[in-house]
C-alpha cells in the first residue's frame, strides 16, 4: 500500500509481469489497508513507511496484532536508523528502498514471503548487526532504542575509532554538538567513556559488520 498512485502502478506493471507475484489488493492509507488485508489475506504485505495520518508503522503493528505470523515488507524511500529500526521492531519482516532495481524488490518481496528477513543495502550495517542480533536471541528491543536518530549515528562513528573532528566535519555540525550527543549517548546507555562504548558494542554483537 502507497499513497503514490503513480507508485503503485509501476509496482502493478512490474509484478504482472512475473508468474509467481500477483496483487490482490491495494490501498492507499490506513483506512484502506486494514480492512483490504484483512478480506484478502495477502501472503505478504508491501507497505510505504511515509504514509498520511496513520504511518505504515503504526498499520504494521495493526496488522501484527491481529495476526503476529503476517509478513510484512517496508518499502520506503527513508533508509535512516530510526525508520528502519522502528519497523523492525514493530515487526516487519523486511525493509526494501523505493532507490532500487525491479529484480531487487522482487526479490526482498520473495525472501518475506519464505519467511526470511530482508534489509536494503542501503541500511547501516549496524542496523543489520542489531537485527540479526535481535533475531537471534528471540527480543524484540534494540539496546540502540533509548537514543534518536543522530545519537545513534554518532554512537557508530565512535565506535570505529572517529575523532570529534572527524565526525563533526562528516555530519556537518560543530565538534561542541558532537560532545553535546556523545554525552547524552554514554548516559543514555550508563557508559563512562569511549572505550565503554565500545565494549558494549561488542557486547551486543554490533561490531559483527
Amino acid at each position: 500500500m502507497d499513497d503514490h498512485l503513480l507508485f503503485r502502478e509501476g509496482l502493478r506493471a512490474m509484478l504482472s509481469s512475473v508468474p509467481d507475484l500477483k496483487i490482490v489488493a491495494e490501498a492507499s492509507n490506513a483506512q484502506e489497508a486494514l480492512p483490504a488485508v484483512r478480506a484478502t489475506q495477502p501472503e505478504v504485505v508491501i507497505l510505504d513507511v511515509m504514509l498520511p495520518g496513520v504511518s505504515g508503522i503504526g498499520i504494521a503493528r495493526e496488522l501484527l496484532r491481529d495476526d503476529p505470523n503476517r509478513r510484512v515488507l517496508a518499502l520506503s524511500m527513508v533508509t535512516d536508523e530510526a525508520h528502519v529500526a522502528d519497523a523492525l521492531q514493530a515487526g516487519v519482516l523486511g525493509y526494501a528502498c523505493k532507490l532500487q532495481s525491479a529484480a531487487e524488490v522482487m526479490d526482498a518481496i520473495r525472501t518475506v514471503a519464505r519467511g526470511e528477513t530482508y534489509l536494503a543495502p542501503q541500511v547501516s550495517g549496524f542496523v543489520v548487526s542489531d537485527v540479526r542480533r535481535l533475531r537471534a536471541a528471540g527480543s524484540g528491543r534494540s539496546p540502540l532504542a533509548p537514543l534518536t536518530a543522530r545519537e545513534r549515528e554518532i554512537f557508530e562513528l565512535c565506535v570505529q575509532g572517529n575523532p570529534t573532528a572527524q565526525i563533526a566535519q562528516q555530519l556537518s555540525i560543530s565538534p561542541r554538538t558532537v560532545e553535546t550527543h556523545r554525552g547524552r549517548i554514554l548516559r543514555k546507555l550508563n557508559a563512562h567513556s569511549a572505550v565503554d562504548l565500545v565494549r558494549l558494542a561488542a557486547q551486543w554483537g554490533l561490531l559483527a559488520q
